[in-house]
């Protein structure tokens, strides 16, 4: 099981974390913009609505280098786990 079975699978595991990781960030991102007082959602919604420019640019830098953060820790976790492909 553990030669075999969880290597061939790995991959696979693991793009199902990138995949669910990039639409995670999304729903969470919404749902402050829906119901949130806080968070970066909220903080980029209320931006957008006063059209202030530099808080919204720097709240949708925040969120990309947390999207950028993940993937690539997703994409070490692949060199490191998956080093025989």
């Amino acid at each position: 099981m553990r030669t075999i079975v969880l290597p061939g699978a790995l991959p696979a595991i693991l793009n199902g974390f990138r995949v669910t990781s990039s639409i995670a960030i999304v729903l969470l991102v919404a749902a402050e913009m829906i119901g949130a007082e806080r968070g970066i959602g909220a903080f980029v919604l209320a931006a957008g609505n006063l059209y202030d420019t530099d808080a919204l640019l720097a709240g949708i830098v925040v969120l990309s280098v947390l999207g950028l953060a993940i993937a690539g820790i997703i994409g070490w976790l692949e060199r490191r786990m998956l080093r025989w492909r």
